[in-house]
């Protein structure tokens, strides 16, 4: 399953990136909201992993531009945020859910299909 993660931490993309590894995600990295369009233009990932705020412009909003791109319509989407009652902006969206950091590996556990390891090696 291909996964876009939206964040200009370097060192956040990487954690996130390490926690997907193991379950056989294909991570395609983006730094800004214009990066992460074209990233999704190109690669059409399943799922979105995006901050709330990225650039000029809100993770919210690059998630419903994200949706308009043909071929795109089905796929999901993951908001990272400092605030609370982040969901309230999210209403018409696909979003999946939204993750108030620092509690990402969790919450994250919750929310997107992780296959066990024994499934995997069988």
């Amino acid at each position: 399953m291909m996964v876009l993660i939206v964040n200009n931490d370097h060192d956040f993309r990487n954690i996130v990136r390490i926690i997907l590894k193991p379950y056989n995600y294909d991570v395609v990295e983006a730094v800004s909201y214009n990066d992460g369009f074209w990233r999704a233009v190109e690669f059409k990932p399943q799922i979105v992993l995006v901050d709330n705020i990225i650039t000029s412009k809100s993770g919210i909003d690059l998630c419903k531009d994200i949706q308009l791109i043909p071929g795109m319509e089905a796929t999901e989407f993951l908001v990272f945020t400092d605030f609370d009652n982040e969901l309230e902006k999210v209403v018409d969206s696909r979003i999946i859910g939204v993750i108030k950091k620092p509690y990402i590996l969790f919450e994250m556990r919750k929310i997107l299909p992780f296959p066990s390891i024994q499934q995997q090696a069988g």
